[in-house]
């Protein structure tokens, strides 16, 4: 994995402080889960990226290293954009490049019934947008530990971000990933959290969204059991639903998906970053 290091310096009070800052991956692309890291100041520390609120731990063992988890939606452009960082009363601006990612192309058909939504789902399916797109405007305060696990183990059926052609029409990637797995297989909380939606929907079917706390969310589509309410805290390994079919959905898999200060992110880069 590629870093990039830039020192900057703070003045005050007549003391000169040196700060280090590390971006791992260096150019992280749309999708993707990056780690920032500044070395060399005492705290606390604040973040803004691209206009939202980047939340800065201590990392333990260590008085001045501070660590932000950063997600790149998968609608990002790629460009330059602008981190701005406070920490020990002074401020900086440091500039993060996307780079260009590319996604397959998956094309399917399949029975129009499928496709094409009646007047009255389509009036569900946009209430029911607006109920889970409400989610992530709240952010918390950090519950989540140390490493982010699995949820279920499997053979990934569709990975995150493919591009999906149905009957010749183009429609939108895929923002999780599906989980191969038997109808009533255990799925597990990836890390501590509190659950904050369950409900049955039309294309998820029975769902559970978890909140891991400083804009962490995971989430876990078409269960056939809902094993936790609203309101519930979870600890990190708990059973939290069984696998189905439920929703849009041709046969028993977990569709689980992650957003990040409301990004949408590879559910695989959360359970491979090695955390604090």
């Amino acid at each position: 994995m590629m870093l990039v290091c830039t020192s900057f310096f703070f003045a005050r009070a007549e003391t000169m402080w040196q700060a280090e800052v590390v971006i791992e991956p260096k150019r992280p692309g749309p999708g993707d889960i990056a780690v920032i890291t500044i070395k060399g100041v005492t705290g606390p520390v604040e973040g803004i990226f691209n206009g939202k609120t980047l939340y800065f731990n201590v990392v333990p063992g260590s008085q001045k290293t501070f660590q932000a988890i950063l997600g790149i939606d998968l609608f990002t452009a790629p460009g330059d954009y602008g981190l701005d960082v406070n920490a020990d009363g002074a401020k900086f601006h440091h500039t993060v490049t996307v780079s260009k990612k590319k996604y397959p192309v998956q094309r399917l058909t399949l029975p129009e019934g499928m496709v094409v939504l009646s007047p009255e789902n389509e009036a569900r399916v946009e209430r029911e947008q607006k109920v889970m797109a409400a989610v992530w405007l709240r952010e918390s305060a950090r519950v989540w530990s140390g490493n982010f696990i699995n949820p279920r183990d499997g053979r990934i059926s569709t990975i995150f971000g493919i591009k999906r052609v149905i009957n010749k029409v183009p429609k939108s990637p895929h923002t999780g990933v599906d989980v191969s797995a038997k109808e009533g297989a255990e799925v597990r909380a990836p890390n501590n959290g509190i659950t904050v939606l369950t409900d049955e929907q039309f294309y998820t079917g029975n769902c559970i969204v978890l909140d891991h706390g400083q804009g962490i969310y995971t989430m876990f589509f078409h269960l056939s059991k809902l094993l936790v309410k609203p309101g519930q805290e979870v600890k990190k390994g708990d059973v939290i639903g069984l696998v189905g079919s439920t929703g849009r959905s041709t046969g028993p898999h977990l569709h689980w998906g992650v957003r990040i200060q409301g990004a949408r992110v590879d559910p695989l880069e959360l359970i491979h970053l090695r955390l604090e």
